[in-house]
């Protein structure tokens, strides 16, 4: 043990910090390139994705609107409705207000004013 220097255990040290530190840097760079690579190759595909939401967020918010206008004819025109069909109603309705489909105001105007003649 008499022969053995600080600097000569040191080295060693010295050399693995440098490669531990080399070898982060590649990994880093490696892994900015294949994330690179795979964000420009999924593109298309994301789109695509974001297109097909987009049309079944429009089917949804379509069918909502026909149940809903549906509903509300049949309840102005005095057509007999049951409980089940009125808790229907109030479920697809509050789909159609939520913020998710944001549904328009005439929808939103029918239902106020038949409340407000004791129908709904």
């Amino acid at each position: 043990m008499d022969g053995i220097t600080l600097g000569q255990i040191m080295e060693p040290l010295i050399w693995l910090a440098g490669a531990a530190g080399v070898l982060g840097a590649l990994y880093k760079v490696g892994n900015k390139l294949v994330s690179n690579a795979f964000t420009k190759a999924l593109m298309p595909v994301n789109n695509k994705l974001d297109q097909l939401g987009e049309k079944v967020k429009t089917s949804d918010l379509d069918g909502c609107k026909n149940f809903l206008v549906r509903f509300l004819a049949d309840v102005e025109q005095g057509q007999p409705v049951d409980e089940v069909e009125r808790e229907r109603f109030y479920e697809v309705y509050e789909h159609y207000t939520s913020p998710e489909l944001g549904g328009n105001s005439y929808i939103h105007d029918k239902v106020e004013k038949l409340k407000a003649q004791g129908k709904l």
